[in-house]
């Protein structure tokens, strides 16, 4: 598949996700962006936020860290709405663009969830390095192939969750509902290993869990949140992965 059509999906996708769904996506994704801002110093550092969205981080940033934020993503609409929330944003299309700001512009560059849905992801993190000033830091999250559930998934003989076989339909795994655009996997060992490589000193590493988004019920979701939250002290066994590094 051509790289452009991977990104009509995701500009597709995610525009619906920040526009009737944004609600429903951030009641599981609020305790990621806590993470990420416990990571973030105070005494208003200059912010790039790749993949910024619809700018609720972004004001978070702005309201609890007294930060400049700039932000970029590739959802037009969501865009716009980041910028009525004080974040300095533009669409790009990073398949099609490279990052356009100065060196050494940023203290803080924060990549959420984004890195998985890059072709060239050893470039943005050049890129990202670039324009972080000398010993600024990247706060990055992955989704975790190795999480616990996926493990068992896979002893089952069911795909992992966030691995995906084609881009508009779901297959091989019966509770993930939608394709979500990843067209790259990680693992808390994979990922630091290509951090290293790229110019990076890992400081610190953890695991984030999910909270339930609606769909299931109320008790479900509960004990989701619970047994998640358990297992994701553990950044190997978690969710997500959050990665602070920094440039050297």
């Amino acid at each position: 598949m051509k790289s452009g059509s991977v990104h009509e999906f995701n500009e597709k996708l995610y525009k619906e996700k920040f526009s009737k769904n944004s609600e429903k996506y951030y009641k599981s994704h609020l305790k990621k962006f806590r993470k990420i801002l416990e990571h973030v110093d105070k005494d208003a550092p200059k912010v790039l936020e790749i993949g910024c969205a619809d700018g609720l981080l972004g004001r978070m940033l702005i309201e609890e860290r007294g930060a400049d934020v700039h932000g970029i993503d590739i959802n037009g609409t969501a865009v716009k709405v980041a910028i009525t929330r004080g974040v300095k944003a533009k669409r790009i299309n990073l398949e099609e663009k490279r990052l356009d700001f100065p060196a050494n512009m940023f203290d803080f560059v924060i990549c959420g969830d984004v890195i998985e849905h890059i072709f060239d992801t050893g470039l943005l993190l050049s890129d990202i390095r670039k324009v972080l000033k000398p010993g600024g830091h990247l706060i990055a999250t992955v989704p975790n192939t190795a999480s616990w559930y996926n493990r068992i998934f896979l002893l089952f003989g069911y795909l992992p969750t966030w691995i995906e076989s084609a881009s508009d339909v779901y297959t091989g795994n019966p509770f993930m509902k939608e394709s979500c655009g990843h067209i790259r996997a990680f693992t808390k060992r994979s990922f630091i290993e290509l951090l290293k490589l790229k110019g990076f000193g890992i400081q610190k590493v953890k695991g984030v869990s999910l909270d339930g988004d609606g769909t299931y019920s109320k008790r479900a979701e509960t004990l989701w949140s619970g047994v998640d939250g358990l297992f994701s002290k553990s950044a190997s066994l978690a969710s997500v992965i959050l990665v602070k590094a920094r440039k050297t």
